[in-house]
């Protein structure tokens, strides 16, 4: 990777984490001058890193606006729990069981339930994606695996929206290992079953919450 490149990958990183903790709100206004100030890179950076940040669904461009972060929706949180359940079953389906190491996926939520969902979120984020993705990099369908990778970006924007109780903390962890006793006793079944109700607790979770503020 060149210098300039590394530039982009890096603002990129950091202008998406500031969206995703919520220092960049959803429906402000995107100023390239102050982003470049704020992140000490010149506008080039930051305009390639808005670029990808649209691509991603994490902002949008409007004409004679510029860029804003995007508005959470009932209906864009449906779309992408439903394209979640489509693509991960189809990971979940194809996994190589035998190459999941559950030793590494106990290790992974031991730290998820050691972290504080709201003021640790960025750390939280990246071991509970980092639990999950050592189940699903075990499938050979790379191009899924990359969609779904896009898709936990978007998810990630809705979950940073609100603050998380200790009681969902606590179920999502002992989901979690759930799911990995049904990896260690090969019960490939019982892993779908776990992991779409996971994740359509957490959808439905989030779409009460959206619905309270709308």
């Amino acid at each position: 990777m060149t210098r300039e490149a590394d530039t982009v990958a890096t603002c990129l990183a950091r202008m998406r984490q500031l969206v995703l903790t919520g220092e960049l709100l959803p429906g402000e206004k995107l100023n390239q001058a102050e982003l470049a100030a704020r992140l000490g890179v010149s506008r080039v950076p930051v305009r390639e890193a808005l670029a990808s940040l649209r691509a991603e669904g994490l902002v949008e461009a409007r004409p004679n606006t510029g860029y804003t972060v995007v508005r959470p929706t009932l209906e864009d949180l449906s779309e992408i729990y439903l394209m979640r359940e489509l693509l991960e079953d189809a990971l979940l389906a194809t996994v190589d069981l035998e190459l999941i190491d559950v030793d590494v996926l106990n290790a992974l939520n031991e730290r998820l339930s050691a972290l504080d969902p709201v003021t640790q979120f960025a750390e939280y984020r990246s071991v509970n994606e980092a639990f999950h993705f050592a189940i699903f990099d075990a499938s050979p369908q790379r191009m899924v695996r990359r969609q779904v990778n896009q898709l936990w970006v978007l998810s990630d924007f809705y979950r940073s929206m609100y603050v998380r109780t200790d009681s969902a903390h606590r179920r999502v962890v002992d989901d979690h290992v759930r799911m990995t006793a049904a990896i260690g006793a090969r019960d490939r079944e019982a892993l779908v079953r776990l992991s779409d109700e996971h994740r359509d607790a957490t959808r439905a979770w989030l779409g009460q919450l959206l619905t309270r503020r709308s």
